[in-house]
Parts: C-alpha cells; structure tokens; sequence
C-alpha cells in the first residue's frame, strides 16, 4: 500500500516543479514580447500585496485595523498607470545615453537615478497617492510638506546601494521587477519597524 504513494510523491512534486517552470518561462517571454503591460501589471500586484501587508502588520488606528483598500487601491493603480511604464522607459533611456563603455558609469548611472530622477518621481508617487486615497489637493501637498524631504533622504541613503547593483548588475529587461521585489521587502520591514516602535510606545 506505501508504494505507489510513495511513486506519488515525486511525480506531484516533478508536476509542481513543471509547472513553476513553465509559469516562469511564460512570465519571460511575456517580458519580451509585451514588456510595459507586464511590468505594469506584475508592478500593480506587488503594490497591492506589500500596501495589505503592511497595514496588516502596522494597523491604522484610524481604520480600527481594518485594511483600508482605498490605500491599496491607490498603491496598486499607481503601479499599473505610472510606475511599471515609467520605470521601464527610464531604464531603457539609462541603457541608452549611460552605455556600459562609458568610464565610470555605474557611478554616473546611480547619480542620474538618484538626483534626476528620484526626486520628482517621489513627488509625483506621494501627490498621487494622497489624491487617491482622498486627502484632497490641500491635504496632499501638506503630506507632501510633513514627509518629502524625510523620506527622499531615506530613499537616497537605501536605494542608492539597490539601484547601483539593479542598474549595472540585473539585465535590462528584469530590472523593473527586481526594484519591485527590493520595494516589497523595503515595505514589509518599514511596517515592522513601525509596528515595534507603537508596541514600545504602548
């Protein structure tokens, strides 16, 4: 009776590990055949997930600890409208004006990345978002106000290091989706932090 269990076993592992492969390689050749809606959408579900668990692990008090999904919502279309097809046309563009026979590009790739462009794309993320989750023109450039500045040089003191590797090390065409992975970790640990600092206030 044990045997053909056992001749299960691995022949189900082998079908998940066929199927993986081949979600993989689809998810790659649908990279290279339709590369802005892919990273657009593969960017909105990452936003999606890593906007639910970061509330679900620093609870809003305002929401009683409900998730608030006009918060996803503003967090997943912002990746599908803006960010999955801007990032992807601004690596293409470094690709182009930055080539990798330049002397000392990987230190002139991570400056434009993080003085050019950074900035006004982090301006353009927060006013998005407050608009979206309803705080109004008043209420989004006072959050502007409240955070920018603290948080752009969070972002120039983390992802300096994440996009010196992401811009010089991963291949063009991964290099949406490997800032996307670095944003869901850099959001789940950002929500940890929180939640432990409100634990030691309490």
């Amino acid at each position: 009776m044990s045997e053909p269990h056992c001749r299960h076993g691995p022949k189900k592992r082998e079908s998940q590990e066929g199927l993986f492969t081949r979600a993989l390689k689809d998810y790659v050749r649908l990279l290279a055949e339709r590369p802005v809606i892919t990273k657009a959408v593969t960017n909105s579900i990452i936003s999606a997930f890593g906007n639910i668990v970061s509330q679900t692990l620093a609870p809003d008090p305002a929401t009683g600890g409900k998730i608030n999904w006009r918060s996803v919502f503003a967090y997943s279309s912002f990746g599908f409208l803006v960010n999955g097809p801007l990032i992807h046309h601004f690596y293409a563009y470094v690709e182009k004006v930055l080539p990798k026979n330049q002397p000392n590009v990987a230190i002139k790739r991570v400056i434009f990345d993080r003085f050019v462009f950074a900035p006004p794309f982090l301006l353009l993320f927060l006013y998005y978002v407050a608009i979206v989750e309803g705080a109004g023109n008043q209420g989004a450039v006072k959050k502007i106000k409240e955070t920018y500045w603290l948080i752009l040089k969070l972002n120039w003191a983390v992802w300096s290091f994440v996009q010196y590797f992401n811009m010089n090390y991963i291949p063009l065409k991964f290099r949406t989706v490997f800032g996307n992975l670095c944003s869901l970790v850099w959001m789940i640990t950002i929500s940890i932090l929180r939640s432990r600092m409100a634990a030691k206030q309490n």
